[in-house]
């Protein structure tokens, strides 16, 4: 096994999450997720303008696109943009 792929499993099955993933005209999902609460948003000058919540998937469960629904704790929010995917992690970012 790959020693990442390990490291990997180990983190989203301690930090992880059950939550719902929704694609439009899709059926929805149950994906492990990492939730970041609290996320600074920076405006021009590094001022802390807002804050947010990132959640991050496996590529082989779930890579998000703009529009998706994650349902968590029965709240619904939608992915508002993709930070970042490795092509093993994905992160993205929720509205609301």
């Amino acid at each position: 096994m790959i020693p990442f792929q390990a490291m990997d499993d180990v983190i989203f099955d301690t930090l992880g999450v059950v939550a719902l993933a929704r694609r439009p005209n899709v059926s929805s999902v149950r994906i492990p997720l990492v939730v970041r609460d609290g996320v600074e948003r920076l405006g021009e000058f590094q001022q802390v303008i807002g804050r947010a919540r990132h959640v991050f998937a496996r590529n082989r469960e779930w890579v998000f696109r703009r529009g998706d629904e994650v349902t968590i704790n029965a709240r619904v929010q939608t992915v508002e943009s993709l930070i970042t995917d490795d092509g093993l992690i994905n992160e993205a970012v929720l509205h609301g």
